[in-house]
């Protein structure tokens, strides 16, 4: 899970970093915020993110992330 400040690569080239990070309970993935330059900052697009000496990949997504029917919130 991204905390901030990791890089964010398109390719092998660094072109940002992370902002804030954290767990979407509600989309049941970890996300990631990055300031991008607008030439990668196309939803679709593939990055990855250096993770304590790893790499993550994700995808740029449109905003906002949200489950529209709330089923993942719901417990018992």
């Amino acid at each position: 899970m991204a905390l901030g400040n990791e890089p964010v690569r398109v390719g092998d080239t660094v072109v940002g970093r992370v902002t804030s990070g954290g767990y979407g309970y509600t989309v049941d993935a970890s996300i990631a915020y990055a300031y991008l330059p607008a030439e990668h900052a196309d939803p679709g697009t593939k990055i990855t993110i250096d993770l304590f000496g790893a790499r993550a990949t994700g995808t740029v997504t449109p905003e906002p992330l949200f489950d529209p029917t709330s089923a993942r919130v719901r417990t018992l």
